[in-house]
């Protein structure tokens, strides 16, 4: 495997994160949000208004590699908070941060709401990504949260139908939608409080539910990724005969310039003001 340069991950419930944040911050990033780090390395977006804070924070306090949190105004307490653990697929982060970030408005709220009252969702609605993509309901579910398992058993999303404390919800795993992936002693979770609008957390379900495999480098996978997910190197394409004939010519010197990918590590003045997602314990 080390042979290649890539290779594709099936299920992607499997395929653990990527090792740079890019494709999760990105969305942000292109509609002008202005990124800063902190001494230790983590990196912080908030919308322009201080509204919507999104942070990875692989030198974090706990096991979430990114919060992302939403207020009613910038110094309030968060209206709804989510948060992806340290293994989580990168690219269930990227379809979140894909929708909530046109959500935005200067002077709107659509970012705030769309959490409909808890004793009324539907799990079927907000998650049925999943049940067409073959989840079936756990026989072994709490009453009051019901949870659906991949076929695989090694993937679920929950919801949690009984009465949360509003404050665990925004700082602790005990929130009223979660899912999961992975065998029990190397497990991702994504967790959403109770007012996170319902369109994000499906969204982020259709990205769970993607049958596509997912691109990751070799040296990116997990020793859980390499024991239990269907790992296919990416093959180059076969030289064509004018491949072949350039292949054979001198190559001609010229001047270059470097330009370094981008990645989290840029260093940058720390955001002023109150800027990170309540913690989770």
């Amino acid at each position: 495997m080390t042979d290649y340069d890539e290779v594709y991950v099936s299920p992607r419930h499997l395929a653990g994160s990527t090792a740079i944040g890019d494709p999760g911050l990105q969305p942000a990033l292109d509609a002008g949000w202005t990124i800063s780090h902190d001494d230790a390395g983590n990196a912080y977006l908030p919308s322009p208004d201080q509204r919507i804070r999104i942070g990875y924070l692989p030198e974090g306090d706990d096991d979430a590699l990114w919060k992302i949190a939403a207020y009613q105004q910038p110094f309030a307490k968060p209206r709804w908070a989510a948060a992806f653990s340290s293994d989580c697929p990168t690219e269930f982060v990227t379809a979140f941060t894909t929708e909530l970030v046109p959500l935005h408005e200067p002077e709107g709220d659509k970012f705030l709401t769309g959490g409909i009252g808890y004793r009324l969702h539907p799990v079927s609605t907000v998650l049925q990504p999943l049940l067409d993509a073959g989840w079936t309901l756990a026989t072994n579910f709490h009453p009051t949260r019901p949870e659906l398992r991949a076929p695989d058993g090694l993937a679920g999303a929950w919801f949690d139908r009984g009465n949360l404390d509003p404050d665990d919800e925004l700082t602790t795993n005990t929130t009223r939608w979660g899912m999961w992936g992975g065998p029990p002693r190397a497990r991702w979770h994504a967790v959403f409080s109770t007012h996170t609008p319902t369109r994000l957390i499906t969204a982020t379900a259709a990205a769970v539910a993607d049958p596509a495999p997912v691109l990751r480098w070799p040296g990116e996978l997990s020793r859980m990724t390499r024991e239990r997910a269907t790992i296919t190197p990416v093959r180059p394409p076969a030289p064509t005969p004018l491949d072949m004939a350039r292949s054979r010519r001198p190559a001609p010197t010229l001047q270059t310039v470097s330009v370094p990918r981008w990645t989290t590590s840029t260093p940058s003045a720390p955001l002023p003001g109150p800027f990170r997602p309540a913690s989770r314990r």
